[in-house]
């Protein structure tokens, strides 16, 4: 039998391989996550969140235009029959802003949805390209009530996710944006120590700077900043710029309100993961997972880019990394 050759592998060999970026996206305990999803599903509906289901293929432009953060190297591109880049879904965020934007709502909206994205991920890391998420997205109610009802929703969820230890960390994109005001010209060497974690960077930026001592004590201690509510409740008796403080007491209002104040710690170094927040960033960990396997926050910047003056928050559950952790727990307990 005549075998072929292509890329180096026989074609028989195509019988039993899978693509590097597909590896990790396999899911073999499908009842949990159909429990899972059906458990959040419920609790959506319950809060009037409407599930929809968007488009796998977007244009390429929708996501490199509005300059939210991604990177065109991320996307899996073709060309289709117009001759126009297209993308497969990035993410379920920006889809659904332009929804909102082109309905005429006026009124506040609530979408929910369950499925997969794709991002190009380093190779021989152990990542796959492929994400299955759900999630919700929260149009034009703004401040408190608008974050109150999303961290309601994530509370109520956690007992759902068959994991015990869960951590959800709360930071400020309007606190890191102001801080990269006062550092003027170092943005990015600050973000990318806060991204690093990095004690000695830390060190040596504040050293090779000249901030104001009060700024200099803030940096030094970022890198390690994260705790529960007397953290907070301290930044704030001794942080004396009034927009960083500004941002740290919207964080205690929302920690205030809370039915639930279990599993919330605060990370006052916390780097937004898009260019589009600007309040309340959300990552929720468990103990089995290096990754988050909640995310979100507060992006008002994204919708007046579609020429609409909304405000909007959402969060999404990572459901490959949340299996992941269930069965690293599971192994554990065994």
């Amino acid at each position: 039998m005549t075998r072929f050759l292509v890329g180096g592998h026989r074609m028989e060999e195509f019988q039993y391989l899978i693509p590097e970026e597909s590896i990790d996206a396999i899911i073999t305990n499908v009842s949990k996550l159909r429990e899972i999803e059906n458990n959040l599903r419920g609790i959506f509906s319950s809060h009037g969140y409407n599930e929809v289901l968007m488009p796998s293929f977007e244009y390429v432009d929708l996501y490199t235009k509005l300059d939210c953060g991604f990177e065109l190297d991320k996307m899996f591109q073709y060309i289709n029959h117009e001759g126009k880049n297209v993308a497969m879904r990035l993410d379920f965020t920006i889809p659904l802003a332009r929804l909102y934007a082109n309905s005429h709502n006026q009124d506040v909206a609530r979408y929910c949805y369950f499925g997969k994205v794709y991002r190009k991920e380093t190779m021989h890391k152990g990542r796959s390209s492929e994400f299955f998420q759900g999630g919700v997205e929260l149009m034009n109610l703004p401040g408190l009530q608008g974050d109150l009802e999303c961290m309601n929703m994530i509370q109520q969820s956690l007992k759902y996710l068959a994991l015990k230890n869960i951590l959800i960390e709360l930071g400020s994109a309007k606190f890191y944006n102001r801080l990269l005001e006062l550092v003027e010209d170092k943005k990015d060497d600050l973000t990318h120590i806060l991204r690093l974690r990095d004690i000695s960077g830390m060190k040596k930026f504040v050293e090779e700077n000249y901030f104001y001592d009060g700024l200099n004590q803030l940096l030094l201690k970022l890198p390690t900043a994260f705790g529960n509510i007397d953290l907070l409740e301290e930044a704030i008796d001794t942080i004396k710029d009034q927009e960083l403080k500004d941002a740290l007491i919207e964080l205690r209002d929302l920690y205030n309100s809370l039915e639930n104040k279990e599993h919330i710690i605060f990370d006052l170094g916390m780097v937004p993961t898009m260019k589009y927040y600007t309040g309340l960033m959300i990552k929720g960990y468990s103990d089995q997972s290096a990754s988050p396997i909640i995310s979100g926050g507060r992006y008002d910047d994204l919708l007046p880019r579609f020429n609409r003056q909304a405000s909007a928050i959402g969060f999404c559950y990572h459901m490959n990394h949340i299996l992941k952790a269930i069965e690293r727990e599971g192994e554990i307990n065994d």
